[in-house]
């Protein structure tokens, strides 16, 4: 038996093959009597009916923290998202086994709990949100974090877009609390298996990357959610290229970047992004959009279940579950 044992939200399901095929005992959420996880009015429905084989085990929390995609048969927010994984985490921290003993009556009895309950987040929530960037706003990212962190022993995030840099991040890794899983030298080296690149630079389309792989890049400057413009030049003339980016919705950052790349004279260009976000609306259509604009010159994570690359184009998707067996 493996040394731990994983629990899987409803963002993080498609993972459970992969885990299941290295040898890890996988639980995810039964069914309400609607054979749904929400109730009618939208409440949310979490039970582990095997939860009394957790007992006295280290237990693996995982979810992806981001609405769901046009993939997934029902419809989550990121809060609900947060709700569930709130949710599985209290059960765990006191289960009970229930017998009905008449109608409308039950008898209830304490079960054992897990010796400990860490989570992975596959995508961080609130991601663009960790900080209050004007008077008055709330940091979602830092409350949902800090939040999730007061319910288990520790949280570990995949790529996150929150820097170290934040005074809360620093004070949770402090005590021991925050660990950061960096998907993207895994993808990089992905990216050169597929693409066969024996030498390549990499570069980043926005300074918060540059800052974190210390490595050159553009300036970025965005107006709006959907329209951001580059700057800066590189010496990339004859070189094959990897530009990495933590997160994209359409692609467009990273399109821009290939062009840019390419017309500075760049050999070849392969874009790296850790996650794809599909947008409720035309999200899978925007995703093969950028997949046919790079010519097929792309590679992303699982972290967030899409159709376009998870199932469509496995080729091009690296599988997260291999980088978080490695870490945990």
């Amino acid at each position: 038996m493996k040394e731990y044992d994983v629990v899987l939200g409803s963002g993080a399901e498609h993972l459970q093959s992969r885990f299941e095929e290295l040898g890890f005992r996988v639980y995810t959420s039964d069914l309400n009597y609607d054979y749904k996880r929400m109730f009618p009015n939208a409440d949310i429905y979490v039970k582990i009916g095997k939860v009394a084989q957790l007992s006295g085990r280290r237990v693996i929390v995982v979810q992806s923290c981001t609405g769901s995609g046009p993939a997934e048969n029902e419809q989550y927010s990121t809060s609900d998202r947060i709700v569930e994984l709130l949710l599985l985490l209290d059960m765990l921290s006191k289960p009970l086994n229930v017998e009905k003993i008449a109608h409308k009556q039950y008898s209830s009895t304490p079960i054992p709990p897990p010796k400990s309950v860490e989570v992975v987040l596959t995508f961080q929530p609130f991601a663009l949100q960790d900080k209050s960037f004007e008077t008055g706003e709330a940091s979602s990212g830092r409350w949902a974090i800090e939040t999730i962190a007061k319910n288990c022993n520790k949280v570990f995030v995949v790529s996150p877009h929150a820097p170290d840099s934040l005074e809360w991040v620093r004070k949770l890794k402090d005590k021991g609390l925050y660990k950061i899983i960096d998907v993207i030298p895994d993808l990089v080296d992905f990216a050169k298996r597929e693409f066969r690149f024996k030498d390549c630079v990499v570069i980043a389309p926005d300074e918060g990357a540059q800052e974190r792989y210390k490595i050159d890049g553009f300036g970025k400057s965005r107006t709006n959610s959907f329209k951001v413009e580059l700057h800066g030049d590189l010496d990339v003339n004859g070189l094959n290229v990897i530009v990495i980016d933590d997160l994209t919705k359409s692609g467009s950052t990273l399109l821009k970047a290939r062009d840019r790349l390419l017309e500075q004279g760049a050999k070849e260009v392969v874009l790296a992004v850790a996650h794809v976000v599909p947008l409720l609306e035309r999200g899978e259509e925007l995703l093969e959009r950028l997949i046919e604009k790079c010519n097929e010159r792309i590679v992303t994570s699982n972290t967030v279940n899409t159709e376009i690359f998870s199932k469509e184009h496995q080729n091009l998707c690296y599988n997260i579950v291999d980088t978080l067996v490695e870490t945990l």
